[in-house]
C-alpha cells in the first residue's frame, strides 16, 4: 500500500537514449525509417516485403493523429479544445489517455495528475516557453486549478472547471506508439518495433527478440540490455530537460501540492509493460514518486520490470526488481 504524501506531476518527461539490437536479424531483411514528429524523432522497423511501404506511411499517420490531439503545442489541438473549459465530448482517439490518466492518478494516490498543466506552463516547460522562477504570488494562483479530483468524467464526456488546464505529454508518446503498432497488425505485421522518442513498442512473433540496452544517464555505456518478445518499454528522467535560474538548476518535474520544482535523487527510471502507454505512465509515475516508495509499488512477486538510476554522494547506483533482473538474466 502506498502512502498518501506529497502530490506531484510531471511537465513531460525527455526519455532516456535506448540502443536497438537486431540480435540474429539482417538489416538487409528490414526496412528502418524515421520521422520528425512530437518534437522528437521517431523510428519504425519493420520486415522488408510486399505492403512494407504503405504500411509505415499509416503507421507515422497515427503518430501525427495522437500529437493533433495531444499537443497544447498545436493551436486547434483537441486538448486546446478541452482546456478552454466546460463539458467536452472525447473522441475515440483521445477517450484510452484520459481513462489511463484517471487509472494512474488513483493509483498514485494522486501523485500523477495531468491537470497540472497552468503549473508546468508556469515554470517554463508549456507551449509559452519562457523558463522562468515563479512568484509565491503566481505559485499558488496556479495552484487553485489543479487536482484530478475537480474533474467530472462521464463515459465519453469531460468537464473541466473553466481556467484549468490538462497536459498529456506524460502518456502521449507511449500511446502514439501503441496506435502506429495496431496499425502495423492490422496490415499483417506481427514483428515490428515502433520508438516514439524513447517509448518503444515491439512485438516478434515469427523472428528472433528484440534486444533492448538502456543507456546509462551520465555515459556511452549500456546500463542493462533486455531481451524482449512483444510488450513495450519507457524511460523517464530529469537529467537532460531543466534549465538554469542564477545558480539553481530547475527540472521539468513540479510538486502540484506546492507548485515548486520537486528534488529528487533519481536521474532516471526505466519499466517494461505490456502496453507503450501503461509503460510510458508508470516510468512516469515512479520517478513522480520517492525511489524507495516506488521500489515497493513494483517490487515483489507479480510487479512491472523496472530499473532506478540514483544519484548518491555524486555516484551512480543503480536498482532492478525482481521482475527486471529475470528478463536481464533471460538474455545472458
Amino acid at each position: 500500500m502506498m502512502k498518501k504524501a506529497t502530490i506531484i506531476t510531471v511537465a513531460f518527461l525527455l526519455a532516456a537514449a535506448a540502443t536497438i539490437f537486431f540480435a540474429n536479424r539482417k538489416k538487409s531483411e528490414w526496412i528502418e525509417e524515421k520521422r520528425f514528429q512530437m518534437a522528437t524523432v521517431t523510428k519504425i522497423v519493420i520486415p522488408n516485403v510486399r505492403g512494407s511501404r504503405a504500411a509505415l506511411q499509416e503507421a507515422f499517420a497515427a503518430i501525427d493523429e495522437v500529437e493533433r490531439a495531444a499537443s497544447r503545442f498545436i493551436p486547434d489541438s483537441e486538448i486546446n479544445e478541452v482546456n478552454k473549459g466546460g463539458w467536452h465530448k472525447l473522441s475515440p482517439l483521445f477517450l484510452p489517455m484520459w481513462k489511463e490518466a484517471e487509472v494512474l492518478y488513483k493509483m498514485s494516490q494522486g501523485r500523477f495528475d495531468v491537470t497540472a498543466g497552468r503549473l508546468i506552463s508556469l515554470w517554463g516547460f508549456g507551449p509559452e516557453g519562457r523558463m522562468k522562477t515563479p512568484t509565491e504570488e503566481e505559485i499558488q494562483e496556479a495552484l487553485k486549478y489543479t487536482g484530478f479530483d475537480k474533474v467530472i468524467l462521464s463515459n465519453d464526456y469531460v468537464y473541466l472547471p473553466p481556467g484549468m488546464q490538462v497536459d498529456f505529454n506524460s502518456l502521449a508518446a507511449g500511446y502514439a506508439a501503441d496506435r502506429a503498432s495496431e496499425v502495423l497488425m492490422q496490415h499483417g505485421f506481427p514483428d515490428y518495433l515502433v520508438d516514439a522518442g524513447g517509448e518503444i513498442v515491439f512485438s516478434s512473433v515469427h523472428g528472433p527478440i528484440w534486444k533492448i540496452g538502456i543507456k546509462d544517464p551520465e555515459s556511452e555505456g549500456e546500463t542493462t540490455v533486455l531481451p524482449l518478445e512483444i510488450g513495450a518499454v519507457s524511460t523517464s528522467g530529469s537529467y537532460a530537460n531543466f534549465y538554469k535560474s542564477g545558480s539553481n538548476a530547475f527540472t521539468h518535474i513540479v510538486d502540484a501540492k506546492t507548485g515548486k520544482a520537486a528534488k529528487t535523487s533519481l536521474l532516471s527510471v526505466s519499466v517494461e509493460a505490456p502496453t507503450g502507454i501503461e509503460a510510458d505512465g508508470m516510468s512516469t509515475l515512479l520517478f513522480c514518486m520517492p525511489p524507495e516508495e516506488g521500489k515497493k509499488l513494483v517490487g515483489g512477486e507479480g510487479g512491472l520490470p523496472a530499473m532506478f538510476i540514483e544519484e548518491e554522494n555524486g555516484k551512480l547506483k543503480v536498482t532492478k526488481d525482481e521482475a527486471w533482473l529475470r528478463i536481464e538474466k533471460a538474455g545472458k
